[in-house]
């Protein structure tokens, strides 16, 4: 049986900026922790005030455009073996406290992170599909075995090894709740935010790889099915979201090649229901494809 122990072996740790709303949601839903830890951002709301109305301890850091270039820094800040990181726009159902003291009972000493699943909600839609669900999250493990980068939204590495590592199988576990974005418009205006601030490798620039990563994310996150009409404007960002990025790393470039091509993306009619079968397969016909008005064929890339 989980006990009460092993949720005082938990600190909770969450990154924030002007976030008094948010914090006031969630750090309700952690009280049971060994200890809360706020790092906050040059708030110039409530946020420390609220953090502190909730026993949490306050440490003030300067801003930083990349919130997970930060978070190393003070994952050392607890003292405790275990640490949950949570963000600032997230909260927990009422039986997280035993969900977790269970999963550390349990899996402790063969495990030393859990990914756990994450609901998504766009205005008053929680997203079902579409690429945004399960999106399990690499937010509670022993400290000093998961290490982030300097970069935004790119999994931790789990430095013990992969095979540490539990992934949660939603939908019977604990699940984060996630706030994230009131309407498309806040959408779009974090998503060009998080490119502009991104971290590109001047050496490794291939326009052909940002095109196959915008064509993935179409089909990824293209789920009518799921969630109806969100999920093709969602789509449709996250696919110009990758060539957004792919202009802005150019920009960034001393030598730039020339750019001829790099907009000619294939037309996207009929899109396939996103199980990864069908969509490596559809993805696949379409690299094979020439380019409009012949040239080469795109290369399967991967990622940035």
């Amino acid at each position: 049986m989980p006990s009460t122990d092993d949720l005082h072996r938990v600190t909770v740790i969450v990154h924030a900026r002007n976030a008094a709303a948010g914090l006031a949601k969630l750090l309700p839903t952690v009280r049971w922790a060994g200890a809360i830890v706020v790092v906050d951002m040059e708030s110039t709301d409530d946020t420390a005030d609220v953090a502190l109305a909730h026993g949490a301890k306050v440490v003030p850091v300067e801003l930083h455009p990349r919130v997970d270039a930060v978070r190393n820094r003070f994952l050392e800040t607890a003292t405790t073996e275990w640490i949950l990181v949570m963000d600032a726009d997230e909260y927990l159902a009422d039986d997280a406290a035993e969900l977790v003291a269970g999963l550390i009972a349990e899996h402790g000493t063969s495990r030393d992170a859990f990914a756990i699943p994450r609901l998504n909600r766009i205005g008053s839609h929680v997203m079902r599909g579409s690429g945004w669900y399960p999106d399990q999250q690499i937010r509670l493990f022993r400290r000093g075995t998961v290490r982030w980068s300097d970069s935004t939204h790119r999994p931790p590495e789990v430095l013990s090894g992969r095979e540490r590592l539990l992934l949660l199988k939603a939908p019977g576990c604990l699940h984060i709740h996630h706030d994230n974005y009131t309407d498309l418009r806040a959408f779009i205006e974090r998503q060009v935010r998080y490119a502009l601030n991104d971290v590109y490798d001047p050496h490794s620039y291939e326009p052909d790889r940002y095109a196959a990563a915008a064509l993935e994310a179409f089909a990824g996150r293209h789920d009518p099915e799921a969630d109806g009409d969100l999920s093709r404007a969602l789509a449709v960002i996250m696919a110009w979201d990758q060539v957004i990025r792919g202009l802005i790393h150019w920009d960034q470039l001393a030598d730039k090649p020339s750019l001829e091509g790099y907009l000619t993306l294939p037309a996207i009619g009929a899109v396939p229901t996103p199980r990864r079968s069908r969509v490596g397969a559809w993805l696949r016909s379409l690299w094979r494809r020439p380019r409009r008005g012949g040239g080469s064929r795109m290369r399967k890339g991967t990622r940035s």
